[in-house]
């Protein structure tokens, strides 16, 4: 009689774990069980990138977001993008505040890796491989710039290279050779100098400093620009090397004189409005209220070669920009703004916002265009595929891998005194190597 209350007992709880288990598996189901059209109220979602103000794609982007609320009239897309430096100022500040964007384009580097380990990014891997067409739609390599721990935490758009920009007309007019070394450089200024022109269109802000990091990038190849840091966090040589270099151009008389004040936007427009000879952009440079993609004066070549340097003669500064879009965390937790934000992530990666972005531009988009839908490309456009499919060696931006307040608040803000002899590159990277130990 005992044995048979024992087994009743024991056939009660093995029934109370299966109710258990089952009601359990209900609560964890797909939480996305709300059709996009069902949504009963009107959704607010903030969008934010670096598209916005002068940048080529602010229209553009602006459109996309007008044509996505008219497919869903029960949605009101906030567009908070803007240009320049306070784009990242402004995610930085809305983050620590609480006030999280709900889609958001961020480039890679240690501001996403910070986000990802402070749980602030949706992780979007289950619903982007749910897909197969929307995931295979993107090129494979850029996948691993928004993977962590086997996670895909956004959608790689938009891929980007740097170059040494160069106006041919001027360089036409006074008979001066397309520089490929760090010596022909040189005596280009000393030529452009010589007749009142700008020789570089260079100031000093994060932007302005692309010229420095392809300096970097020439010197210290894949490896140590990529790997920047020497077990002690001191920093590589070629971050050093490179600060001698820009001192040397700025006591060539290289930079506009206002360089140090001047904005992002006045430094562009040195260069296309042909008043400065070189500039050292990207791909984002070329289209709307930035260089027309059918300037047929413009050139666009790799930075010229460094003496000693460790990278490949065609080495380029690449990888992916802005143009990757995120869900925050706090979004993903709301079941509406979920499923509006990844109804949007959707239309911002579509082939028809594809289209629109990449045409009359510099983009090169990493998802891929049918072949029906493919439009034809200005030369500007071809010149950097071409850049980048002659590159035996692609290396990320020095600004990815080196904290990004220690980028913009130390190397950045220090580099005026540098140039001007106030204090040597070894001195700042004294700072920076105590600040980087800091932060570990």
């Amino acid at each position: 009689m005992k044995k048979k209350y024992m087994i009743i007992f024991y056939m009660a709880i093995l029934g109370l774990i299966f109710f258990l288990s089952w009601l359990l598996s209900q609560n964890q189901a797909d939480i996305s069980v709300q059709s996009i059209a069902d949504i009963p109220q009107k959704v607010k979602i903030r969008f934010s990138s670096s598209w916005g103000g002068y940048d080529t794609k602010a229209a553009k982007i602006q459109q996309v977001l007008n044509n996505f609320e008219k497919k869903h009239p029960h949605t009101d897309i906030i567009n908070e993008s803007m240009s320049g430096e306070e784009f990242l100022f402004t995610l930085k500040t809305d983050f620590a505040s609480g006030n999280d964007p709900d889609v958001f384009g961020l480039w890679p580097g240690s501001d996403f890796k910070l986000l990802v380990e402070n749980e602030k990014i949706a992780d979007l891997t289950d619903v982007i491989k749910e897909d197969l067409g929307w995931f295979e739609r993107f090129g494979k390599d850029a996948w691993k710039y928004v993977t962590v721990d086997d996670k895909i935490y956004g959608l790689p758009f938009e891929i980007i290279y740097e170059g040494l920009f160069i106006n041919t007309s001027i360089f036409t007019e006074y008979d001066i050779k397309i520089p490929t070394t760090f010596d022909e450089l040189l005596n280009a200024v000393d030529i452009l100098k010589e007749n009142d022109m700008i020789p570089i269109a260079y100031n000093n802000s994060p932007e302005g400093s692309y010229i420095y990091q392809n300096m970097v990038m020439k010197l210290g190849g894949k490896e140590d620009t990529e790997n920047p840091f020497d077990a002690d966090g001191a920093i590589k040589q070629c971050y050093i090397d490179a600060m001698y270099y820009m001192k040397t151009l700025y006591d060539a008389g290289a930079f506009p004189e206002d360089a140090f004040i001047m904005d992002d936007k006045s430094r562009n427009d040195l260069f296309i409005n042909k008043k400065a000879a070189m500039i050292v952009q990207g791909a984002w440079f070329i289209g709307d209220k930035g260089l027309s993609p059918y300037d047929s004066t413009v050139d666009i070549v790799g930075f010229p070669n460094m003496d000693g340097g460790k990278s490949h003669d065609s080495a380029i500064i690449y990888g992916c920009g802005n143009g990757i879009f995120h869900m925050s965390q706090k979004a993903w937790e709301d079941d509406q703004k979920r499923e509006v934000g990844i109804a949007l992530l959707r239309e911002l990666t579509s082939i028809e916002t594809v289209k629109k972005i990449t045409e009359h531009s510099g983009i090169i988009s990493n998802i891929y265009l049918p072949e029906n839908m493919q439009h034809s490309q200005s030369k500007l456009y071809q010149k950097g595929v071409d850049l980048v499919n002659a590159s035996k060696e692609l290396i990320g931006p020095p600004d990815s891998f080196i904290e990004r307040g220690i980028w913009d608040d130390i190397i950045v803000k220090q580099m005026p005194r540098v140039l001007e002899g106030e204090v040597t590159p070894e001195e700042v990277f004294d700072r920076v190597q105590k600040e980087h130990l800091s932060n570990q």
